[in-house]
Protein backbone atom coordinates (compact mmCIF):
# COMPACT_ATOMS: atom_id res chain seq x y z
CA UNK A 1 0.00 0.00 0.00
CA UNK A 2 1.69 3.27 -1.65
CA UNK A 3 1.25 6.20 1.20
CA UNK A 4 0.68 9.76 0.52
CA UNK A 5 0.66 12.45 2.95
CA UNK A 6 -2.03 14.59 2.20
CA UNK A 7 -2.60 17.08 4.83
CA UNK A 8 -6.00 19.92 4.83
CA UNK A 9 -5.74 23.51 5.04
CA UNK A 10 -8.28 25.05 6.90
CA UNK A 11 -7.55 28.71 5.42
CA UNK A 12 -8.21 27.52 1.76
CA UNK A 13 -9.99 30.14 -0.03
CA UNK A 14 -11.13 27.01 -2.15
CA UNK A 15 -12.93 24.75 -1.03
CA UNK A 16 -14.01 21.41 -3.19
CA UNK A 17 -16.61 18.78 -2.20
CA UNK A 18 -17.15 15.10 -3.50
CA UNK A 19 -21.06 14.86 -3.21
CA UNK A 20 -21.69 10.88 -2.65
CA UNK A 21 -21.34 9.84 0.76
CA UNK A 22 -19.55 13.36 1.98
CA UNK A 23 -22.53 15.77 1.96
CA UNK A 24 -25.41 13.60 1.15
CA UNK A 25 -26.04 10.25 1.65
CA UNK A 26 -27.05 9.41 -1.97
CA UNK A 27 -25.53 5.60 -2.20
CA UNK A 28 -28.58 3.95 -0.75
CA UNK A 29 -30.95 5.57 -2.25
CA UNK A 30 -30.27 4.54 -5.90
CA UNK A 31 -30.78 1.48 -7.57
CA UNK A 32 -27.36 0.79 -9.09
CA UNK A 33 -28.42 -3.11 -9.97
CA UNK A 34 -31.13 -2.12 -11.98
CA UNK A 35 -29.02 1.13 -13.90
CA UNK A 36 -26.42 -1.32 -14.80
CA UNK A 37 -28.36 -3.65 -16.12
CA UNK A 38 -29.41 -0.83 -18.42
CA UNK A 39 -26.04 0.70 -18.97
CA UNK A 40 -24.82 -2.69 -19.75
CA UNK A 41 -27.94 -3.75 -22.40
CA UNK A 42 -27.65 -0.02 -24.12
CA UNK A 43 -23.81 -0.50 -24.69
CA UNK A 44 -23.94 -3.81 -25.65
CA UNK A 45 -26.41 -2.67 -28.53
CA UNK A 46 -23.97 -0.47 -29.68
CA UNK A 47 -21.71 -3.00 -30.40
CA UNK A 48 -19.15 -2.46 -27.14
CA UNK A 49 -16.29 -5.55 -26.79
CA UNK A 50 -17.20 -8.24 -24.69
CA UNK A 51 -14.03 -7.98 -23.01
CA UNK A 52 -14.95 -4.66 -21.78
CA UNK A 53 -17.97 -6.04 -19.54
CA UNK A 54 -15.31 -8.82 -18.50
CA UNK A 55 -12.78 -6.00 -17.71
CA UNK A 56 -15.74 -4.33 -15.80
CA UNK A 57 -18.04 -6.98 -14.21
CA UNK A 58 -20.06 -5.02 -11.42
CA UNK A 59 -20.82 -1.59 -10.82
CA UNK A 60 -21.56 1.50 -13.25
CA UNK A 61 -18.78 3.88 -12.81
CA UNK A 62 -15.77 1.71 -13.60
CA UNK A 63 -17.65 0.38 -16.95
CA UNK A 64 -18.31 3.66 -17.59
CA UNK A 65 -14.90 5.51 -16.79
CA UNK A 66 -13.21 2.64 -18.51
CA UNK A 67 -14.87 3.08 -21.80
CA UNK A 68 -14.77 7.25 -21.66
CA UNK A 69 -10.67 6.86 -21.34
CA UNK A 70 -10.69 4.95 -24.53
CA UNK A 71 -12.69 7.32 -26.20
CA UNK A 72 -11.24 10.62 -25.16
CA UNK A 73 -9.93 12.21 -28.17
CA UNK A 74 -11.91 10.24 -30.42
CA UNK A 75 -15.01 10.97 -32.61
CA UNK A 76 -17.82 13.20 -32.03
CA UNK A 77 -19.83 9.74 -31.90
CA UNK A 78 -18.11 8.20 -29.28
CA UNK A 79 -18.61 11.54 -27.04
CA UNK A 80 -22.13 11.04 -28.11
CA UNK A 81 -22.46 7.17 -26.41
CA UNK A 82 -20.45 8.20 -22.86
CA UNK A 83 -23.37 11.34 -22.86
CA UNK A 84 -26.15 8.50 -23.24
CA UNK A 85 -24.35 6.05 -20.97
CA UNK A 86 -24.24 8.72 -18.25
CA UNK A 87 -27.71 9.84 -18.97
CA UNK A 88 -28.67 6.30 -18.09
CA UNK A 89 -27.39 6.70 -14.57
CA UNK A 90 -28.59 10.21 -14.14
CA UNK A 91 -31.97 8.69 -14.76
CA UNK A 92 -31.27 6.30 -11.81
CA UNK A 93 -29.53 9.53 -9.46
CA UNK A 94 -32.30 11.48 -9.43
CA UNK A 95 -34.92 9.42 -8.00
CA UNK A 96 -32.34 8.90 -5.50
CA UNK A 97 -31.31 12.70 -4.90
CA UNK A 98 -35.37 13.14 -3.82
CA UNK A 99 -34.57 10.79 -0.68
CA UNK A 100 -30.88 11.72 0.06
CA UNK A 101 -30.49 13.00 3.27
CA UNK A 102 -27.71 15.49 4.25
CA UNK A 103 -24.63 13.89 6.43
CA UNK A 104 -24.69 15.39 9.65
CA UNK A 105 -23.87 19.14 9.33
CA UNK A 106 -23.30 18.91 5.55
CA UNK A 107 -25.75 21.82 4.98
CA UNK A 108 -24.27 24.43 7.98
CA UNK A 109 -21.08 23.60 6.52
CA UNK A 110 -21.47 25.13 3.21
CA UNK A 111 -23.44 27.79 4.44
CA UNK A 112 -20.68 28.66 6.87
CA UNK A 113 -18.03 28.44 4.51
CA UNK A 114 -19.89 30.41 2.56
CA UNK A 115 -20.35 33.38 5.24
CA UNK A 116 -16.44 33.23 5.58
CA UNK A 117 -16.27 33.96 1.34
CA UNK A 118 -15.12 30.88 0.57
CA UNK A 119 -15.51 29.67 -3.15
CA UNK A 120 -17.65 26.34 -2.88
CA UNK A 121 -17.55 23.64 -5.99
CA UNK A 122 -18.61 20.27 -5.97
CA UNK A 123 -16.60 17.37 -7.98
CA UNK A 124 -18.43 14.58 -8.17
CA UNK A 125 -18.67 11.35 -10.45
CA UNK A 126 -22.61 11.61 -10.16
CA UNK A 127 -24.26 13.66 -12.70
CA UNK A 128 -24.25 17.36 -11.87
CA UNK A 129 -27.67 18.04 -12.68
CA UNK A 130 -28.71 15.15 -10.37
CA UNK A 131 -26.35 17.50 -7.70
CA UNK A 132 -28.38 20.46 -8.56
CA UNK A 133 -31.42 18.71 -8.24
CA UNK A 134 -30.13 17.76 -4.42
CA UNK A 135 -29.01 20.97 -3.76
CA UNK A 136 -32.49 23.17 -4.57
CA UNK A 137 -33.82 20.95 -2.93
CA UNK A 138 -32.30 21.48 0.21
CA UNK A 139 -31.91 25.68 -0.06
CA UNK A 140 -28.48 25.64 -0.80
CA UNK A 141 -28.01 25.59 -4.51
CA UNK A 142 -26.76 28.98 -4.02
CA UNK A 143 -23.68 28.56 -1.59
CA UNK A 144 -21.99 26.43 -4.81
CA UNK A 145 -20.43 27.69 -7.76
CA UNK A 146 -19.52 25.44 -9.67
CA UNK A 147 -20.67 21.20 -9.83
CA UNK A 148 -18.04 19.53 -12.11
CA UNK A 149 -19.86 15.86 -12.78
CA UNK A 150 -19.61 12.89 -14.64
CA UNK A 151 -21.71 14.22 -17.02
CA UNK A 152 -18.50 16.79 -17.78
CA UNK A 153 -17.22 14.11 -19.59
CA UNK A 154 -13.80 14.38 -18.21
CA UNK A 155 -12.16 11.36 -16.44
CA UNK A 156 -13.26 10.25 -12.81
CA UNK A 157 -11.29 10.51 -10.09
CA UNK A 158 -8.46 9.89 -8.93
CA UNK A 159 -7.24 11.82 -12.52
CA UNK A 160 -7.05 15.44 -11.64
CA UNK A 161 -8.43 17.35 -14.59
CA UNK A 162 -12.37 17.43 -12.96
CA UNK A 163 -10.36 19.06 -10.27
CA UNK A 164 -8.55 21.51 -12.31
CA UNK A 165 -11.75 22.11 -14.19
CA UNK A 166 -13.65 22.98 -10.86
CA UNK A 167 -10.80 25.20 -9.77
CA UNK A 168 -10.78 27.15 -13.35
CA UNK A 169 -14.62 27.59 -12.92
CA UNK A 170 -14.46 29.52 -9.77
CA UNK A 171 -11.03 31.26 -9.84
CA UNK A 172 -9.09 29.18 -7.79
CA UNK A 173 -5.71 28.66 -7.09
CA UNK A 174 -4.14 24.55 -5.85
CA UNK A 175 -2.07 26.30 -3.63
CA UNK A 176 -5.45 27.68 -1.94
CA UNK A 177 -7.72 24.67 -2.80
CA UNK A 178 -8.85 21.80 -0.45
CA UNK A 179 -10.75 18.70 -1.66
CA UNK A 180 -13.13 16.86 0.92
CA UNK A 181 -13.80 13.15 0.02
CA UNK A 182 -15.25 10.14 1.80
CA UNK A 183 -12.60 8.01 -0.94
CA UNK A 184 -9.09 6.49 -1.73
CA UNK A 185 -10.00 8.34 -4.96
CA UNK A 186 -10.61 11.48 -3.88
CA UNK A 187 -7.63 11.67 -1.72
CA UNK A 188 -5.47 10.47 -4.95
CA UNK A 189 -6.95 12.86 -6.96
CA UNK A 190 -6.13 15.65 -4.33
CA UNK A 191 -2.03 14.54 -4.67
CA UNK A 192 -2.38 14.58 -8.17
CA UNK A 193 -4.13 18.31 -8.46
CA UNK A 194 -1.54 19.25 -5.18
CA UNK A 195 -4.46 20.51 -3.68
CA UNK A 196 -4.92 19.95 0.40
CA UNK A 197 -7.31 17.14 1.63
CA UNK A 198 -9.84 16.89 4.85
CA UNK A 199 -11.18 13.20 4.39
CA UNK A 200 -14.93 12.68 5.84
CA UNK A 201 -15.84 8.76 6.63
CA UNK A 202 -18.92 8.06 9.33
CA UNK A 203 -16.95 4.26 10.52
CA UNK A 204 -13.76 4.08 12.26
CA UNK A 205 -12.51 1.18 9.89
CA UNK A 206 -12.84 4.05 6.79
CA UNK A 207 -11.33 6.77 8.70
CA UNK A 208 -8.22 4.47 9.84
CA UNK A 209 -8.05 3.23 5.66
CA UNK A 210 -7.73 7.16 4.85
CA UNK A 211 -5.41 7.66 7.11
CA UNK A 212 -2.99 4.83 6.61
CA UNK A 213 -3.36 5.75 3.66
CA UNK A 214 -2.17 9.65 3.89
CA UNK A 215 -4.89 11.64 4.77
CA UNK A 216 -3.54 14.30 7.51
CA UNK A 217 -7.02 15.00 8.80
CA UNK A 218 -9.94 12.70 8.81
CA UNK A 219 -13.30 13.66 10.83
CA UNK A 220 -16.85 11.18 10.77
CA UNK A 221 -19.17 14.29 9.58
CA UNK A 222 -19.37 17.25 7.75
CA UNK A 223 -20.42 18.75 11.25
CA UNK A 224 -17.49 17.46 12.84
CA UNK A 225 -15.62 18.91 10.25
CA UNK A 226 -17.16 22.43 10.82
CA UNK A 227 -16.61 22.61 14.66
CA UNK A 228 -12.63 21.99 13.50
CA UNK A 229 -12.65 25.14 11.39
CA UNK A 230 -14.64 27.26 14.12
CA UNK A 231 -17.99 28.16 11.78
CA UNK A 232 -19.97 28.62 14.95
CA UNK A 233 -19.64 32.09 16.23
CA UNK A 234 -17.21 33.59 14.42
CA UNK A 235 -16.86 37.21 12.50
CA UNK A 236 -17.52 38.06 8.89
CA UNK A 237 -13.98 39.53 8.23
CA UNK A 238 -12.20 36.89 10.24
CA UNK A 239 -8.98 36.17 8.46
Amino acid sequence: MTVIVVRGNRKARHWLFDFDNTLAALEHQVDWAASRRELEAFLRSQGIDEAVFKEFPSRNLPLYNGLLMRSLNVSPDCKALMRHASGIIEAYELRGVEQAAPLPGAVDLLMGLRERNRRIAIVTSNSSRAVNSWLVLHQIATEVGAIVGRDSLLPLKPAPEMIEQALQLIGGTATEAVLVGDSEADLLAAHRANVGFFGLAANFEARTRLERLGAGEVFPSPGDLARYLNLSGFSADQY
